[in-house]
């Protein structure tokens, strides 16, 4: 059965993509949309975060953020535990989540996600339900577009590694999870390189 991969134009996808077995068939899948595919995989690594403070945007804008950042992916994935005792679930959430952001609607709605992986009851022993939460992520669009610079200079230069985290990082370690590790299960894995 193929995989699914929400977010397909990340570039955390992209990176993803190049780890899958020979044959293995990837189909885009959007958590918003209605004829979302049924497979034994999936990745969901879709996210929008503005370049404003809560305060500072529109309720359609907070309610845009709610629907991509969580409500879509659980809905998702609650249709997807109920009908396939064999899924296995990995979501890229956010240490924006612990961390707090410029665009809190983001931060509180992936803290939202995080929750929801770490309470969600499966139906069956086969199932697996994870998340990662990344730091910064050196090579993602939403790094790359953004404009203050200088404050990712400065917090890259004090981050414990002397750098964020890759998308290819992240990637890898979404693989390993929905490839290799079934035992990993209702848990948030943090990918912050030390940073305390």
């Amino acid at each position: 059965m193929p995989i699914v991969i929400s977010g397909w134009r990340s570039r955390i996808a992209e990176e993803f993509r190049t780890f899958l077995p020979n044959g293995e068939e990837a189909l885009w899948g959007r958590p918003t949309e209605p004829d979302f595919p049924m497979a034994d995989r999936y990745l969901f690594c879709n996210g929008l975060m503005r370049p404003k403070s809560m305060e500072d945007q529109t309720q359609e804008e907070r309610d845009e953020s709610w629907l991509v950042n969580f409500i879509s992916i659980a809905t998702q994935c609650d249709w997807i535990i109920a009908g396939n005792m064999k899924a296995r679930i990995c979501i890229i959430g956010s240490e924006s989540a612990y961390r707090d952001s410029f665009d809190g609607t983001y931060a509180v709605s992936k803290q939202a996600l995080h929750s929801y992986v770490g309470s969600k009851k499966l139906r069956a022993w086969g199932q697996q339900l994870v998340a990662i939460s990344p730091g910064i992520i050196e090579d993602a669009g939403m790094t790359t577009r953004r404009h203050d610079t200088g404050n990712l200079a400065r917090r890259r230069d004090a981050h414990p590694m002397g750098r964020f985290v890759t998308s290819r990082e992240v990637a890898s370690l979404a693989h390993h999870l929905l490839y290799h590790q079934p035992y990993l299960n209702g848990t948030v894995i943090r990918m912050h390189g030390g940073l305390k």
